[in-house]
């Protein structure tokens, strides 16, 4: 069973936030996010082989950074973010019918953009976003 990686957008933060919980949808309309399209599936519950992709929240930068790496992670405390939630799981390597999980950086609109989908990627890399690891591996959207 999976359940789907949405990307919500605002456009008063310029910030994408990326989600699989109703918690994370709940608090996107909330903070006036639009929801745009969903990135991929990724498990609810950790299954085998998988990690928990995580929600690190920054209050200084209005950012929110979903990771699965340890990287990521040290990043995220290191630039003052908290953790919020895991908001699923995903395979810290390929899989049979599993995507690269892209995260992307722009330092302009200080946000990090997670993305499973060519779209994202264009939207991305059209933004000025500039691209610094796979996260993970989820299923096609």
């Amino acid at each position: 069973m999976t359940t789907p990686l949405k990307l919500y957008w605002s456009s008063t933060r310029k910030d994408n936030f990326t989600t699989a919980t109703a918690e994370g949808e709940q608090a996107a309309v909330a903070a006036g996010y639009r929801f745009s399209r969903v990135e991929g599936y990724v498990h609810p519950n950790p299954q085998p082989l998988t990690v928990p992709l995580k929600l690190y929240w920054s209050p200084a930068r209005g950012d929110n950074f979903v990771t699965a790496t340890l990287q990521g992670e040290q990043a995220a405390i290191a630039a003052g973010y908290t953790f919020v939630r895991a908001e699923g799981y995903v395979y810290p390597a390929p899989q049979p019918n599993t995507v690269p999980l892209k995260l992307y950086w722009s330092a302009a609109r200080t946000d990090n953009f997670t993305t499973a989908t060519a779209q994202g990627e264009q939207d991305a890399i059209a933004a000025g976003y500039t691209f610094v690891r796979v996260e993970g591996y989820v299923y096609p959207s």
